[in-house]
């Protein structure tokens, strides 16, 4: 075990190995003790008063440099010092990239990464939203960690198959001001076309940015792009890739109706489920769609709401922002119980691209109930079809249909002898026949259907108007019983034989 060095503002994360430090001047390198900080090196690009925290990409530019400290032979037997300046902001955002790396990289489990910075004095400044009004809602770096744990958990953030070249060329304004999300959601800023040119579909008048959007889109499975600004572009340019596009317009700055979360949802496990991905954005890709696609991971994977918003901002910085912080807050719950009390309807929808939106169990087990319906209206036509407007009966058949009522056998089961319209049999199994409830003795009386003449013959040949006459007593008389003096019951009747074996008790 190592030897514990006692260093003057410093947090122990691994004895005598790893320390977070915060220090108002630059600290000298010792034969035990080796400084190194990134604040001039990995800066966070702030959009109003946010500061933080730092993002997938600086995580890992992190970490290649922390690696190369930790494996350089000169460091071997030193402990290593992380240290920011003694700035509340910046002390926020050290601790975080820390407890992010021993999170991500070393394979911490939250409880072990929080412990170092318990009961900090001071504690530790949380992070606020990219506004520029005074912060009302806040997370903390727990927040954070347990947001980036379950997102690493559940398969959505992975280190080791993260493209750190790819992350930050499209996160560049100039090449599409997009980030991936998570393997199913990719959240842009809203493409923007000349107005002289909205009319047209050509593509040789977009800017680079646009042309950047669609070609990254196109080779990347992106089945649907859902869009919740007004109108900055032609849809057609997305459509004519084969890429599905729905508006889902609500008000800059504001939060979504149940409704519009409601289709958002389910057009979203729609595609999901078809093994797509689906685009979200609103003007600048952060606000309104961190709203949709932060509903989406709380119903999906139960996030919390500060959870969430620790997550987003951990891939995409700035996302959610003001008063969409508290909706989601208050509607985290709700979005959890969806995947109880709610469905994918069964029913497309126009307003989402007659794909399908989220009902509920009431809406779902009626349109349920309506699909069984017309399912069985549509096989009881068909069947109606079949035998009453396509079937011919041939002429003395009504006792041989008796026989096959008697047998239970339903007038449209297959394998019953059908004729169509221009009188050809089209028998699928006329072995069913033979399968009747009445036993018949005889040797030189059983029956068969003379197709061309629909009258009765013996297997010798013809028969007379006497014998058909016979042979028409037949099956009544077959099945009448007398009474015998032995108390037993057997058949009789002209030109019937007794066959032993076949009397019953």
């Amino acid at each position: 075990m190592r030897k514990r060095i006692h260093i003057d503002n410093t947090i122990e994360f691994l004895r005598g190995r790893v320390y977070l430090g915060a220090f108002d001047h630059t600290p000298q390198d010792t034969d035990e003790i080796v400084f190194f900080t990134v604040e001039d090196i990995l800066f966070y690009n702030r959009f109003h008063l946010d500061f933080g925290p730092l993002h997938i990409g600086h995580l890992y530019r992190f970490a290649v440099i922390f690696h190369e400290i930790l494996n350089d032979s000169d460091n071997s037997g030193k402990a290593v010092v992380f240290y920011s300046s003694t700035s509340t902001r910046q002390r926020a955002n050290s601790a975080c990239m820390l407890c992010c790396y021993m999170l991500l990289v070393q394979g911490w489990t939250p409880h072990q990464v929080l412990q170092p910075l318990a009961q900090v004095d001071p504690p530790f400044m949380p992070f606020r939203d990219a506004g520029y009004s005074n912060a009302d809602f806040e997370i903390s770096i727990q927040d954070v960690i347990y947001g980036i744990w379950r997102a690493k958990e559940k398969g959505l953030v992975n280190l080791n198959t993260f493209e750190l070249e790819t992350y930050e060329k499209f996160e560049r304004v100039e090449n599409g001001d997009f980030n991936v999300l998570t393997p199913d959601f990719i959240a842009f800023a809203s493409p923007e076309e000349d107005s002289r040119h909205k009319t047209s579909t050509s593509k040789s008048q977009l800017n680079g940015p646009f042309r950047s959007v669609l070609k990254f889109f196109s080779e990347n499975n992106v089945q649907l792009v859902v869009r919740l600004n007004s109108h900055l572009y032609n849809k057609k340019h997305f459509e004519d890739l084969g890429i599905g596009h729905v508006d889902l317009i609500f008000e800059d700055g504001s939060c979504p109706d149940m409704s519009i979360v409601h289709n958002f949802v389910g057009a979203a496990e729609t595609i999901i489920n078809q093994g797509g991905k689906i685009a979200v954005h609103c003007k600048a890709g952060l606000g309104r769609t961190g709203c949709l696609i932060g509903a989406h991971l709380i119903y999906t994977y139960g996030f919390t709401a500060n959870e969430c918003i620790g997550f987003l901002r951990f891939i995409r910085p700035g996302m959610v922002v003001g008063p969409q912080q508290h909706w989601l807050y208050l509607n985290q719950h709700t979005f959890r119980e969806w995947k109880y009390t709610m469905r994918l309807g069964l029913e497309p929808s126009e307003v989402v691209g007659d794909l399908f939106p989220l009902v509920s169990i009431d809406e779902y087990r009626r349109q349920k109930k309506t699909r069984k319906s017309i399912k069985k209206h549509a096989d009881h036509n068909v069947s109606d079809y079949t035998v009453d407007d396509h079937t011919i009966t041939p002429p003395g058949s009504a006792q041989k249909r008796q026989l096959q009522t008697t047998a239970a056998v339903p007038q449209n089961s297959p394998g019953q002898p059908r004729k169509g319209q221009n009188g050809s049999n089209r028998v699928e199994n006329i072995k069913d026949l033979k399968e009747t409830p009445v036993e018949n003795n005889s040797d030189d009386e059983s029956m068969q259907v003379d197709s061309s003449q629909g009258s009765a013959t013996r297997r010798g040949g013809p028969t007379s108007a006497e014998d058909d006459a016979v042979l028409r007593q037949l099956l009544p008389k077959n099945k009448r019983a007398v009474s015998s003096g032995t108390g037993r019951r057997s058949a009789s009747g002209p030109g019937i034989r007794k066959v032993s074996g076949t009397v019953k008790r």
